[in-house]
């Protein structure tokens, strides 16, 4: 049997082999994707500091449902309008579904203006005197280019049987302007969200508004 010896690259080849190695390299990491992205609305961090002890049995309990949402908005993509047609953010998305966001930082908000109540996404185990709040978001547009709007309607359910039952709606725009980035979407967000929790607060009973 007679073995054949396979022939050596020469110092050019190999510096040849090198280069094309470096470049078949650098191309794959300039066609990787950005690093993914996952945003929050703003924390629930308030101006009034949560009390510690125990909750009055007696005292008012405000139960909020999860806030409903129009199906396609309600995930955890980060989406913004361009006319008719709605984009998908390719590096950045919700932490969370959105609509479980917004229930957090509605109730955050109502919890601040609203420190004489007992405000919870989940009333306490044996709480059956608790009123009720049902948030529904028909509309929450945010343009490419242009004002971003978000349009509501809420329910209050009184604790009482034969107490009344308060709907109220309301449209709110965004003066927050700048480029799409998912940054911007995020704050554009927050912004009409805080307008929607503060005109919820002071809607319920007992705010002192009318």
């Amino acid at each position: 049997m007679v073995l054949h010896k396979g022939k050596s690259m020469s110092g050019k080849q190999k510096k040849l082999a090198l280069v094309a190695g470096l470049v078949f390299a650098v191309s794959l990491a300039g066609c990787a994707s950005p690093p993914l992205r996952l945003y929050t609305l703003e924390g629930a961090a308030t101006v009034i500091p949560i009390t510690s002890g125990p909750v009055a049995e007696t005292g008012p309990v405000l139960e909020i449902s999860r806030v409903t949402l129009p199906d396609y908005l309600d995930s955890q993509d980060i989406l913004t309008r361009r006319g008719n047609t709605v984009e998908r953010s390719p590096n950045g998305r919700w932490a969370e579904r959105l609509s479980s966001g917004i229930t957090d930082l509605i109730t955050a908000r109502i919890s601040a203006a609203r420190p004489d109540v007992f405000v919870t996404e989940q009333a306490p185990i044996g709480s059956f005197a608790r009123a009720r709040l049902r948030i529904v978001i028909t509309r929450l547009d945010i343009s490419t280019s242009g004002p971003a709007s978000l349009d509501a309607n809420w329910t209050y359910i009184s604790d009482n049987d034969h107490g009344p039952v308060k709907t109220e709606r309301a449209h709110f725009t965004s003066s927050v302007s700048g480029s799409g980035t998912d940054e911007r979407v995020v704050e554009i967000t927050n912004d009409l969200v805080n307008q929607l929790s503060r005109t919820i607060a002071s809607s319920l009973p007992g705010s002192g508004t009318p």
